[in-house]
């Protein structure tokens, strides 16, 4: 340390200033050298001679006196050498063995009798003595003794220096501290510093308590009052059957905690039994238990927060969750309750009231967490422990009759059902006890999201069932059956193939979400906003997208970007703005007129006098005229008829007209667009639909929508008519009703009336089919084998413009059209969960933009009628804060707070506490702990076998398969090797010639030589599996892009249920290469793990060494 001309040693500190010190500063002389000292020991370093000569104090004016050691010339150090190779001479660096004679005389008192004797590495003893020995000369203000032999007198009569000898008051901790560490019995002395310290703490606590102030008790303590225990009181959060929960705050922290005090002294076991589970139990969805204690003689327990509302408030408020948190935090609490279950601990009450919402991380990103555990002690044959309707009511049907870990998973369903609908489930009336009937429960499932509706309803229909053998059999099921049916919802919304900017410029104001490419997450919100088609979307301020609360940042992100991109492709489908012809003077000269100007050059221009009535006839025929009897698409008898003239008159009109149609160049470049357009519409549109997108790309100066049609549909009519002059022909009309199909072959025209029949089948269901099964319905009909795959959006709505009575709903559902108001709404209530005002409009309009082709929905009093009929959380009000409108019905909106037992009367669980993001580690060192924490994953995995995926990035995939193989002594094997030498062995048994084989492999899916060598395949299959199952190590999998190409992913399913069985491979880890994180996947091919204990990401630092380099330093 620097030379500091103003400190002084500390016997003259203690001579000259001793009496003004105060016990603050004394107690941080001594624990600066007491820290001082452990440090030195840390680096093997002993000063064996400390006394207060020995030690200088700086800032001696100051407030805090700071105390530095000096003469470390009696000092040792341990050799850190390898104790087998170094010379055991040379393994101490020490001072003079006579290390009194380097002390002045005085100093000899702070010294341990057996110094004279000791030898160099009984140091750390040495050093503690002298520290209790200037402890009490700091407290006291007198030395240890008046000479050594006085010394060995006092440590001989008093097993060590007695401070309460000198000193009146003196406290027990104090006392026991110098007594403790000058103990002349070196066994009985502390054997480290870091014992001494951890006295030190207790004398802390016992010098520096204030004065007992007054306080309240704590079933009586009101905001800013004291209780027992140095708690200040925040507010009281509420009151259970066993305890009173107060939100309060610990001396001058500001942390909030929470304090959940026994009601009284009877119900003492109970908190200390709940306090016991709770402190075995370190998950981050469940409460951190921070200490058990007493306050005013009753248990009480001390927990971290658990944010600031229940789940059941937010389910109350908004009465549903957005996708992707309903997603996450169904994980959440399933991973939750199978660590519970793994961890042997029951909770007896799961329920919506006793999970916490907190704020996790930096960002604040929302988490559940579990508490309240009150009842996890509760005896298994008291079956009514717990609350209704969360309770199983089927226990007592039970042989024999108790509590059982089905019981809790049934909770967790019905809690699980209640995130989702805002409702629990119900049996029967809703009033007979469950057990006394013979039904299993009445689901919500109309308010299921549609694209998921099928994997609720099986989800729920098994967590339900009355017999539990036919539940789920661990709450690891359960979880990979939840996260099944939102990756099922992912899969049936795939996006369309073509670039958003293709799908841009043929929307419409109709297009919906799904077509426009929203993920069902994004669709989720947006229908919740009431936003169903392009023209919502685009009316919507953007900002708002951007605050959308509740949401997370991906689906804002994505819903503001495509929002965005859309206005900025299709200025005209904005309100307000003009329309695409209006929008650009230059379009005409550029080719790209617009549709009332390609309308007005279908028919010759004549003066006015110049009336000819086979062309008003042709006007007539292409939609320009209305009269008697004409359509969109009028048939060449009727207009010849409608003006009394010959047929053949009007034919050869028709017949100039195509001539002339076919040499209108702006025509021509239309009908090439058609060409393009139809190509990636599966070959086939109906004239609706052609006319639809011709206005989208091309716009129209008339803003009547009637009128826009019927201008688009002629100018649709003359491209067709001008086609039939080609010798090849690349479309054509084909009959149909009520318009005709435009497609490029007669097969095509087939199968598009084909599954508009199938449309029509889909429709008259009951309930509505959900947009996966009429997927499947559509897929079922037999499609031309020429023809790419359409896309599911393209399907079912080709499906539905080609049918006679189904409509397409803005979620994708097939629905009849003219379908009933009360269907409609009851289908539509998931659109209104979750909004706090609704006026009459809203409501029509909310039910009308998801089904806009079904009844209209009534005015009021009738439509509370079928509000309250269908079952819909709304109420009318004529005093609402915001004027005459619906409201949530709070009477409707409480299952959650149901009744409970003599157990748990209430919510008890408003000790939401939370796991605290941990800032003390230093950034630095993070990617070291992520790196070790797989080092030891993988250590742990090796040792007990079974199977895992390690995803990788691909630049550091070679690096770490050699790193895997050399630290695991694993086999490598290469599964496209493997593979392609079983398959080889199989074309020889079939002498089949190997080159065909590879000709095969480059041929299409649907081909007939791609399905002989998918069959090829699956008889190498058992090989490959049985070679991999027999392998004499345990295997590094690598080189697998096979198991995706050739659809495989069922082989990895068998293995990762096999491996580590008796008898068969005992470890096999699978690397794969990957530029993204997340889930492991093939070639975006997702690889079936189960739970995330199958698979890891191995970052950059555990390939670069930096765990193992932090644990060297």
């Amino acid at each position: 340390f620097d030379h500091d001309p103003k400190a002084i040693r500390l016997d003259f500190l203690l001579r000259e200033m001793g009496q003004l010190l105060s016990v603050d500063q004394r107690l941080q002389i001594v624990r600066d050298l007491a820290e001082t000292l452990k440090y030195a020991h840390q680096k093997r370093l002993y000063h064996r001679a400390l006394c207060p000569q020995s030690v200088l104090v700086q800032d001696v004016a100051g407030a805090t006196p700071r105390p530095r050691i000096m003469n470390w010339q009696t000092g040792t150090r341990e050799g850190t050498q390898n104790t087998d190779t170094v010379d055991p001479a040379r393994r101490t660096v020490g001072g003079t063995m006579h290390v009194e004679e380097y002390v002045e005389d005085p100093g000899l008192v702070y010294l341990a009798p057996e110094t004279s004797q000791a030898e160099a590495q009984h140091g750390p003893s040495l050093d503690v003595f002298s520290l209790g020995a200037i402890t009490y000369h700091v407290f006291s203000g007198l030395p240890p003794a008046s000479s050594v032999l006085d010394l060995a007198d006092k440590l001989r009569i008093g097993q060590g220096l007695r401070l309460s000898d000198v000193l009146d008051g003196c406290g027990k901790q104090l006392q026991d501290l110098i007594q403790y560490s000058t103990n002349p019995d070196v066994m009985g002395r502390y054997g480290t510093i870091d014992e001494f310290l951890q006295d030190l703490d207790t004398v802390v606590d016992e010098l520096t308590t204030p004065e007992p102030e007054a306080t309240v008790d704590p079933a009586e303590a009101r905001p800013d009052e004291r209780i027992e225990g140095g708690f200040t009181v925040i507010r009281k959060m509420g009151r259970g059957s066993s305890a009173d929960v107060l939100l309060v705050r610990q001396g001058d922290s500001g942390d909030e905690m929470v304090l959940k005090v026994a009601l009284d002294a009877s119900l003492n076991d109970r908190i200390a039994a709940e306090g016991e589970a709770l402190s075995k139990l370190r998950h981050p969805n469940i409460v951190e238990w921070q200490r058990t204690l007493t306050v005013n003689g009753r248990t009480a327990l001390l927990m971290r927060k658990a944010g600031e509302k229940t789940l059941a408030d937010r389910i109350r408020e908004e009465a549903r969750l957005s996708l992707d948190l309903l997603q996450r935090f169904g994980e959440e609490l399933i991973q939750a309750v199978d660590y519970l279950d793994q961890q042997g601990v029951a909770h007896r009450d799961i329920k919506p009231d006793n999970i916490g919402m907190s704020q996790a991380g930096t960002r604040g990103k929302l988490q559940l967490v579990l508490f309240d555990f009150s009842l996890t002690r509760s005896s298994a044959e008291n079956i009514s422990a717990g609350t209704h309707p969360y309770l199983d009511p089927f226990l007592s049907l039970r042989k024999p009759v108790r509590w059982d870990l089905q019981a809790e998973r049934f909770a967790l369903a019905v809690t699980l059902h209640e995130m989702v609908t805002g409702i629990t489930p119900r049996w029967g009336d809703g009033k007979t006890q469950p057990s006394m009937l013979d039904c299993e429960a009445t689901l919500a499932t109309e308010r299921f999201d549609p694209l998921l509706r099928d994997g609720f309803t099986a989800f729920f229909a098994k967590g339900l069932n009355r017999n539990p053998l036919k539940r789920f059999d661990n709450a690891e099921e359960m979880l990979r059956d939840w996260r099944r049916i939102f990756e099922a919802g992912a899969a049936a919304s795939q996006q369309s193939a073509d670039p958003f900017e293709a799908v841009a410029r043929l929307a419409t104001a109709s297009t919906n979400m799904a077509e426009l490419g929203y993920s069902i997450e994004a669709q989720n919100v947006l229908e919740a906003m009431a936003i169903h088609n392009a023209r919502e979307l685009l009316a919507v301020d953007r900002v708002r997208f951007r605050y959308l609360r509740g949401v997370g940042d991906r689906i804002r992100k994505e819903i503001r970007l495509k929002a965005k991109a859309l206005a900025a492709i299709r200025p005209d489908l904005v309100q307000g703005r003009p329309t695409l012809h209006e929008a650009d003077d230059d379009s005409a000269s550029a080719g790209a007129i617009s549709v009332n100007e390609l309308a007005a050059q279908l028919l010759p221009r004549r003066p006015a006098g110049d009336d000819r009535p086979e062309e008003t006839a042709l006007a007539i025929y292409l939609g320009l005229e209305e009269v008697e009897g004409s359509t969109l698409w009028t048939p060449l008898g009727v207009a010849a008829n409608a003006l009394a003239i010959d047929r053949n008159d009007v034919s050869a009109a028709l017949l100039k007209a195509r001539e002339r149609w076919l040499k209108t160049p702006q025509l021509t470049e239309l009908r090439n667009h058609f060409e393009s357009l139809l190509s990636t519409q599966g070959g086939v549109m109906t004239v609706p639909e052609l006319a639809s997108a011709l206005l989208a790309m091309r716009g129209c100066a008339s803003q009547d929508d009637a009128e826009r049609m019927r201008l688009a549909t002629a100018v649709v009519r003359a491209c067709c008519e001008a086609e039939v002059h080609l010798e090849r022909l690349r479309f054509q009309e084909f009959e149909h009703r009520p318009l005709p199909l435009i497609a490029v072959s007669a097969e095509l025209a087939e199968y598009a009336r084909r599954l508009g029949a199938s449309a029509d089948a889909c429709a008259q269901a009951e309930p509505l089919l959900t947009p996966q099964r009429a997927l499947e319905t559509l897929e079922s009909v037999p499609a031309p084998q020429a023809n790419p795959a359409l896309s599911a959006q393209r399907l079912l709505r080709l499906a539905t413009a080609s049918s006679q009575r189904a409509a397409l709903s803005s979620r994708q559902e097939i629905y009849p059209r003219g379908m009933a108001a009360s269907l409609a709404l009851r289908q539509s209530l998931g659109a209104l969960m979750g909004v706090r005002f609704l006026k009459l409009k809203d409501v029509q309009d909310r039910v009308a933009g998801r089904y806009p082709e079904a009844q209209p929905l009534p005015r009021r009093p009738l439509l509370d009628t079928l509000l309250s009929d269908v079952g819909a959380l709304l109420v009318w009000r004529d005093d609402a804060p915001a004027g005459p409108g619906y409201v949530p019905s709070t009477q409707a909106l409480g299952p959650s707070a149901g009744s409970t037992t003599q157990y748990s009367r209430a919510a008890t669980g408003m000790e939401r506490g939370v796991s605290v993001h941990d800032t003390s580690t230093d950034e630095a060192s993070a990617p070291a702990i992520e790196a070790q924490k797989l080092e030891d994953r993988l250590a742990y995995a090796h040792k007990a076998g079974g199977f895992l995926v390690l995803t990788v990035e691909p630049r550091l995939a070679h690096h770490v398969e050699a790193e895997l193989l050399r630290r695991f002594g694993r086999q490598r094997v290469s599964f496209d090797t493997l593979m392609l030498k079983a398959m080889r062995q199989q074309a020889d048994a079939m002498k089949v010639n190997w080159n065909v084989v590879l000709m095969a492999d480059g041929a299409a899916p649907t081909s007939t030589d791609w399905g002989r060598l998918m069959r090829l395949v699956h008889k190498a299959l058992p090989q490959v599996k049985q070679a991999l199952l027999d392998a004499a190590a345990p295997v590094l999998l690598v080189n697998s892009g096979l198991i995706a190409r050739y659809g495989l992913m069922p082989l990895i399913d068998d293995l990762r249920d096999e491996v580590g069985r008796p008898g068969k491979l005992g470890s096999l880890w699978m690397l794969l290469p990957m530029a993204a994180t997340g889930l492991p996947t093939v070639d975006d091919v997702p690889v079936p793990v189960i739970t995330s204990t199958q698979w890891a990401n191995v970052p950059v630092a555990w390939a670069k060494n930096l765990h193992r380099a932090a644990s060297a330093v």
